[in-house]
């Protein structure tokens, strides 16, 4: 049944023991240098996309796959820059764009039924298709964007190297031998893989809701032509959980945090004078502080990635306040879809999902 308890959580539980502040200080190095490259050489844009894909592989610190980061890493490397190459590809085309997002729903959904980390990778593969497939820039683009994902996966793999090199003979020490751990957890999702009841109907059933709200979004924004319409799959991508409550709950903490980021980012467009230096310390700011706090609250981390993406896109010449309002309205839009979408399936198939009120 509905407990309020149950929706509230990722809004209003705060365990701070479960920040991680020195991980976020690595992570943010490979981002101030892909930022600074851009400036130097007077490319800003695509130095953003490099930090934009440096500041999403910083996050497979949190999801070893196959007990290796490194292999994170480089997994999520491979897959947000073939991501942004086939949506490059096919953003000027809508039925193109539908093809692709719905090939990455299906990927996510079933990619969550295997293992935390696979599910992240997926999800990070779903974000950067939809975004890339807003952009109709050509061959030539779409190229140079994937060009620029690579390098900034990279730069945050080497960054993750040197840092892991000086701590490596105290925390490897006791560590088994990655061989070993490798061959492990290898067997281990292939007998996942294997397993009769690896497409259960609650996979299938998440796998379809997830298909059908982000071609939704995707369709409407596409349609009314609506300005960083991709945010507004990308949220419902975000929040949409294999149960109800936990779609509501990730839905209001994604709005609250959203509000309350794009509120400050207004108040610091109005009253700090926007310096080109300002806006590249609260850059790294906010994103050191999404890390950091990543664990601890979803509504807080929303509130910095937003601030983080706000600041970003100034630093690359978009105007700040206009790329609060837009984050603001499409968010709102992709949580409403995401939330109606699991309501109704909840409504119209109560005894074949009955997991989504527990």
């Amino acid at each position: 049944m509905f407990n309020l308890r149950n929706v509230s959580t990722d809004t209003t539980v705060f365990p701070w023991e479960k920040r991680t502040p020195l991980q976020g200080l690595h992570a943010i190095v490979a981002i101030a240098i892909a930022l600074v490259v851009g400036h130097v050489t007077g490319h800003p844009s695509a130095g953003a996309i490099a930090a934009g894909a440096a500041y999403t592989v910083g996050f497979a610190v949190f999801h070893e796959a196959l007990s290796s980061v490194l292999l994170s890493m480089a997994l999520v490397t491979l897959g947000i820059a073939s991501a942004t190459l086939a949506g490059s590809l096919g953003a000027e085309w809508t039925p193109l764009v539908l093809l692709l997002v719905l090939i990455a729903a299906i990927n996510y959904g079933l990619l969550s039924g295997i293992s935390p980390t696979g599910a992240w990778i997926g999800q990070q593969c779903a974000t950067f298709v939809i975004v890339a497939s807003y952009f109709p820039m050509g061959v030539h683009y779409a190229i140079g964007r994937m060009a620029m994902v690579l390098t900034g996966g990279a730069l945050q793999m080497i960054v993750f190297i040197l840092f892991h090199l000086r701590r490596r003979p105290a925390t490897e020490s006791s560590a088994s031998p990655l061989t070993t751990r490798l061959t492990f957890r290898t067997r281990e999702l292939w007998s996942k893989l294997l397993a009769e009841n690896h497409l259960r109907s609650d996979t299938g059933s998440y796998t379809a809701r997830l298909a059908i709200t982000l071609l939704l979004c995707t369709a409407l924004y596409r349609h009314f032509h609506v300005r960083n319409g991709y945010w507004s799959p990308m949220t419902a991508l975000l929040v949409l959980k294999p149960q109800w409550t936990g779609t509501l709950s990730r839905s209001i903490a994604r709005l609250a945090g959203t509000l309350v980021g794009v509120g400050i980012a207004l108040l610091l467009a109005l009253y700090l004078p926007i310096h080109l230096a300002i806006v590249f310390a609260l850059v790294i700011v906010w994103a050191w502080a999404s890390y950091s706090f990543q664990d601890v609250n979803y509504a807080l981390f929303s509130l910095f990635v937003t601030l983080y993406i706000v600041f970003l896109f100034r630093f690359g010449g978009f105007s700040q306040a206009s790329a609060a309002h837009l984050r603001l309205f499409n968010t709102a839009l992709g949580g409403a879809v995401a939330l109606s979408i699991d309501s109704l399936w909840k409504l119209l198939a109560p005894k074949a999902h009955a997991d989504f009120v527990q």
